[in-house]
């Protein structure tokens, strides 16, 4: 009887340094994959004393949009495109706002340098919103991001708008203005919210929630609809429809909102979690900018490429450390001459055979690319993860042999270790 106990502690040892062990790696690798996600270049350490705030906006007649940025990090497309959609339109005066004029990194290795920090608004520097957009942030209800909830509460109780997009709805969820209402967010974030914040009506299977001048959206691209049915309501369907079009934005339509399918956690989402656990041996891919580049297309590269494939650390590049975007955005970047070599260069169009066709959005060819260099399955999982309804994309590659042999070495890591006390009790029982 005593050898069989000893056995079978011998045994449970074993499973749990072994599990333990692969807990660890993965663990450790995933820490790895969201350093690299959200980083800021270091030649960005002087951006905020040298670049100017935006000039005074002189017309009194638009309406104020502060998008705003997490100081701990925020999704890139979360941010980005509804900035891109509300500034297509001239009725909207788009600026970012952070918890000081620093700089802020953004998923996909993106970072930018708000226009203003929020006691800039608070002093009358920045103007007074009437909206604001609130994208995920690494830490939603952290001490760091309590200025930009307290702005958020202000904005609601002026009886302004409020955009929260995909796990936005996190950090708004840490003020009160969801209290007593139906809201959506990202599909695995809403059991989690349906349990810790059952004062608000969780909705699930459509883009976005209107309740009262609150709007929240579904999983990232989500947003993109979000931003044109702010559009829409304050402007017009002819408006939000012309601007819907020119970024070849598929998941709207004038009117109520699109309902789509409910996404779970699935056995064949596999890739998304082992990309994002084995970082090690990654290729890094330089993001080639220039003034003048929509944010949009810099956010779809970003974030697949980076931030939901997780096929690449990617590194924007430009020929000094900044670029202004289409619509005034400052992105910080690495200077060509400090960038060293690159695994791969790519644009805003993704690197793709054909590039972007005409009326396509930024994400299609960046979807197609990574289905031809790691598969179908990786691209439509990465799209899942966006909730992006991406159309036929091409055959090709399969799992990395990166990541395969990346894979197996940490089980067989985790099985050596697990094997010690198998080892160590053999050699006391020899002796």
């Amino acid at each position: 009887m005593p050898k069989i106990a000893s056995a079978l502690l011998t045994a449970v040892l074993g499973v749990v340094l072994g599990a333990a062990t692969l807990v660890a790696l993965l663990g450790g690798g995933f820490a790895v994959t969201m350093a690299r996600d959200f980083s800021v270049p270091e030649s960005a350490a002087g951006a905020a004393s040298r670049l100017p705030r935006p000039a005074a906006d002189k017309r009194d007649d638009r309406i104020p949009v502060a998008v705003l940025l997490g100081a701990n990090g925020s999704v890139a497309t979360d941010a980005l495109g509804p900035y891109e959609v509300l500034a297509r339109s001239s009725r909207f005066h788009l600026y970012t706002v952070s918890v000081r004029r620093e700089p802020v990194a953004l998923s996909g290795g993106l970072a930018v340098l708000p226009d203003y920090s929020v006691a800039d608004v608070e002093a009358g520097v920045a103007p007074e919103p009437a909206v604001v957009v609130v994208p995920a942030m690494a830490d939603p209800d952290g001490a760091d991001e309590a200025p930009l909830r307290a702005l958020i509460e202000r904005t609601a109780r002026s009886g302004n708008a409020v955009l929260g997009v995909c796990a936005g709805a996190r950090v708004l969820a840490a003020t009160d203005v969801l209290d007593g209402k139906r809201a959506t967010s990202f599909w695995s974030d809403i059991p989690e919210l349906r349990s810790t914040h059952p004062k608000t009506t969780w909705e699930e299977g459509v883009r976005w929630v209107q309740d009262g001048m609150i709007l929240t959206t579904a999983g990232v691209s989500s947003g993109i609809a979000g931003a044109l049915h702010l559009v829409e309501r304050y402007v017009g369907a002819d408006e939000a429809s012309r601007i819907a079009s020119a970024i070849g934005y598929p998941a709207w339509r004038p009117g109520p909102a699109e309902t789509m399918p409910v996404n779970t956690v699935a056995l064949a989402d596999y890739p998304y979690p082992l990309a994002a656990t084995l970082p090690w041996f990654q290729p890094t891919y330089g993001l080639m900018l220039t003034d003048g580049v929509d944010e949009i297309g810099v956010a779809a590269a970003a974030e697949l490429y980076g931030a939901a494939a997780f096929l690449a650390h990617v590194v924007p590049v430009a020929d000094g450390d900044s670029v202004r975007t289409a619509h005034g955005l400052t992105l910080l970047t690495t200077p060509r001459e400090q960038a060293g070599r690159f695994d791969r260069t790519i644009s805003t169009g993704g690197g793709a055979p054909g590039g972007r066709a005409p009326g396509e959005s930024a994400f299609e060819p960046v979807l197609r690319d990574i289905a031809q260099q790691a598969g179908e399955h990786v691209a439509r999982t990465a799209a899942k993860y966006i909730e992006y309804p991406v159309g036929a994309l091409p055959a090709g590659g399969g799992l990395p042999a990166r990541l395969t042999l990346l894979g197996s070495g940490a089980v067989l890591v985790a099985v050596g270790v697990g094997m010690l006390p198998w080892l160590v009790r053999r050699a006391r029982l020899r002796k």
